[in-house]
C-alpha cells in the first residue's frame, strides 16, 4: 500500500519491479512504487527516499571517515536547531518528558533530545561497519542476556515457536542480526515504498545474514500461510507492532493514558497457533543495544494479546523515550501531545 492515497484528479505513475534475494523468505518480491502524490514532498518519507541510497552508495564506495561526514553534519546541524520552539523533535521530547514525570519518571527534554540523535548517529556508523566488515564484525555490540535467550528456547520447544513483539526502536531491525545468530529468526517488515530503498533493505538483511518477509501490500491470506510455516518450522518470528491502525479493522488499546486502535494480525497469527507473543524492547546504551524482555502470553483473545505488547511498548518508551525511532513521527508526536495535556489537567 502507498503511504500517501492518491486523490481524486491526482496523476499517480506506478513502477513495479521483481526483486530476489537470498534474505527473502520467499524468494523474491513485487515492489509497486506510486509517485506524484501530493503532500510526500517534504515528507519524512520523501526525505528517507533521497537520503537512504545515497547512504547505501557511500557505504558502498566511500573511505568510512568520509561516509560517515554527511551523518555527522546532519546530527551537528540537528543539535544547533534544539533553541528553537517549532522544532517538532524538541516539541515531542518535551510532551514524552511531561508523560513520564505523571508516572514520576524525570527526564531532561534537552539530554533526550541529544541522546536520541546520538543513538541515531551511532546505528548509521553500525550499519556501516556491518557492511564493510560483514556480520561478525558487529553482532557483539547486541546484548541478549543468557536468562534471556534460555527462556526463548524454551518457549520454543514448548509451543513450536515464539512471536517477538517489537516497537520501531532506533536499533531494532539491525538487533534482528544477533536475534539471528541465538535462534532461526524470521523478520517480518513493511518493504520501503520506493523500489530503491527497497534494494538497499535487501542489501543490508543480506549482510545481517536473516530471512525476512516483507508485507507491504501482501496478501493477509499469503502473509499468514507464510507465518503458519515459519512457525513449524520453530522460527522466532519477530514483527514490529506499533504502528497506530485507524480503520475498523484496529483494535482499540490503551496506550499513554489514551485509547487508539492498532492492526491485530500479529496478535492473530499467534492465537490461532496458541504461540507465545513476547514484547521485545531494544535499549541504546552507548554503542550498545540491550534486548529487553517482557512476559511472555498465550491467549485466546486478540484484544488480550494486542493490549499486553502495547501496554509493554508504553512502560519502556517511558523508562527509554530515546531508543524509540518514533519519536520523530509525525503522528505519534500528536498522540504524546494530547497525552501530555492530559497530564497538565
Amino acid at each position: 500500500m502507498p503511504d500517501t492515497y492518491p486523490q481524486p484528479n491526482e496523476i499517480v505513475i506506478t513502477r513495479t519491479e521483481v526483486l530476489r534475494s537470498p534474505a527473502l523468505y520467499q524468494d523474491e518480491l513485487e515492489v509497486v512504487e506510486y509517485e506524484g502524490c501530493r503532500g510526500r514532498r517534504f515528507s519524512g518519507t520523501h526525505i528517507k527516499d533521497m537520503f537512504i541510497p545515497l547512504f547505501y552508495k557511500a557505504a558502498k564506495y566511500m573511505p568510512y571517515p568520509l561516509a560517515m561526514t554527511p551523518i555527522y553534519m546532519l546530527i551537528g546541524l540537528a543539535r544547533l536547531l534544539y533553541p528553537f520552539k517549532q522544532n517538532s523533535l524538541r516539541q515531542t521530547c518535551e510532551y514524552v518528558t511531561q508523560i513520564a514525570a505523571g508516572r514520576g519518571i524525570k527526564h531532561d527534554p534537552r539530554k533526550l533530545y541529544n541522546q536520541f540523535l546520538s543513538n541515531v548517529r551511532t546505528i548509521f556508523g553500525l550499519y556501516m561497519r556491518l557492511y564493510r566488515k560483514g556480520a561478525g564484525a558487529v553482532q557483539q555490540r547486541v546484548i541478549i542476556r543468557a536468562e534471556d535467550a534460555a527462556m526463548v528456547e524454551r518457549l520454543r520447544n514448548e509451543h513450536g515457536g515464539v512471536l517477538f513483539n517489537i516497537p520501531h526502536n532506533v536499533g531494532s531491525a539491525f538487533s534482528g542480526m544477533k536475534l539471528n545468530m541465538t535462534w532461526p529468526t524470521l523478520l517480518v517488515a513493511r518493504n520501503p515504498s520506493t523500489i530503491a530503498r527497497s534494494k538497499v533493505a535487501l542489501e543490508f538483511f543480506s549482510a545481517m545474514q536473516v530471512r525476512i518477509l516483507m508485507v507491504r501490500g501482501g496478501s493477509p491470506v499469503e502473509l499468514s500461510r507464510a507465518m503458519f510455516s515459519a512457525l513449524k518450522e520453530k522460527y522466532v518470528i519477530a514483527t514490529t507492532l506499533d504502528n497506530m491502525d485507524h480503520t475498523e479493522r484496529g483494535v482499540q488499546a490503551s496506550i499513554f493514558g489514551l485509547t487508539r486502535g492498532f492492526n491485530p494480525w500479529a496478535a492473530k497469527v499467534a492465537v490461532k497457533r496458541q504461540v507465545p507473543l513476547l514484547p521485545v524492547y531494544f535499549r541504546s546504551v552507548g554503542k550498545e543495544i540491550h534486548a529487553v524482555f517482557g512476559e511472555p502470553l498465550i491467549t485466546f483473545s486478540v484484544e488480550e494479546a494486542v493490549q499486553h505488547y502495547v501496554s509493554f511498548f508504553e512502560k519502556n518508551i517511558i523508562e527509554d523515550p530515546a531508543s524509540w525511532a518514533y519519536l520523530g513521527d509525525r503522528r505519534w508526536r500528536k498522540v504524546l501531545r494530547e497525552a501530555s495535556e492530559q497530564v497538565d489537567r
